[in-house]
């Protein structure tokens, strides 16, 4: 089995234990070492909880590599690591930076689902509890980062068959979106969807093509010439997204 002593996990007992418990371990393995070398076990999921960004990298690389490897399939490890690699993204104690690398690979595996010919019996319900138990965190305003809800959005943009559902969320969360990484990614996770809806289809390239001449709340006042029309600039959500929603006109325009 490959060495993964020297953790310093972040984890509770109680989740400690579900990663024993949880997970078939003889299916999470590095696809590049064969044999003993390259079998892993429940203390790679613990690493990932690691305060030690360095130690917690090392393990996403390792569960990356086992889950998809090159980044072109989905393996037998995925569906057995994907709801603890959801529920890292959700835990605040998870570092902001390892929160949204994980939801990279959660895009890649989302893509090679999509588009692999074969993936394990049990990756579409897996894929689609992953889906649910991330939709809260596009609304997480308190404690969320604005990197994490952008990468939230991008992998649920991989979600095609729920395309008309996810559409309104997108709308709607755009409206309410402070940051304007996070409102692009929105747009973009529109145009991904948009050739896929059936009732929302033309709702989508309506509300792109008018984010295309949108400049959102305009140019930011000048505070010292008049407070007042800083602050209620301040108070708007009104992002200027049009190169983005250009770039989602154009992707959502593309044969499928």
């Amino acid at each position: 089995m490959k060495d993964t002593e020297g953790a310093d996990a972040g984890t509770g007992a109680e989740l400690t234990a579900r990663f024993a418990t949880e997970v078939d371990w003889t299916k999470v393995v590095d696809p590049y070492i064969p044999g003993p070398d390259g079998r892993y076990g429940p203390d790679l999921l613990e690493r990932l909880w690691s305060p030690d960004l360095r130690t917690a990298d090392d393990a996403h690389a390792a569960l990356h590599f086992a889950c998809c490897g090159d980044g072109g399939s989905v393996r037998l490890a995925a569906p057995e690591v994907l709801p603890f690699l959801v529920e890292a993204v959700r835990d605040p104690a998870v570092a902001v930076m390892m929160r949204k690398q994980i939801l990279e690979t959660l895009a890649v595996l989302a893509r090679a689902g999509n588009d692999a010919r074969t993936a394990p019996a049990a990756w579409p319900a897996a894929w689609e509890r992953a889906v649910d138990a991330l939709l809260p965190l596009l609304a997480d305003d308190e404690e969320g980062d604005e990197g994490v809800r952008a990468g939230v959005a991008a992998v649920l943009a991989r979600a095609t068959h729920r395309a008309d559902e996810l559409i309104g969320r997108f709308l709607a969360r755009f409206e309410d979106e402070s940051h304007l990484s996070a409102a692009e990614q929105l747009v973009l996770a529109v145009g991904e969807l948009a050739p896929h809806a059936v009732e929302r289809r033309e709702d989508a390239f309506v509300w792109l093509r008018q984010r295309t001449t949108d400049a959102g709340k305009g140019e930011e006042p000048d505070m010292d010439d008049d407070i007042d029309a800083w602050l209620a600039w301040m108070e708007q959500h009104g992002h200027d997204v049009r190169t983005a929603a250009v770039v989602a006109l154009r992707r959502a325009l593309r044969p499928l």
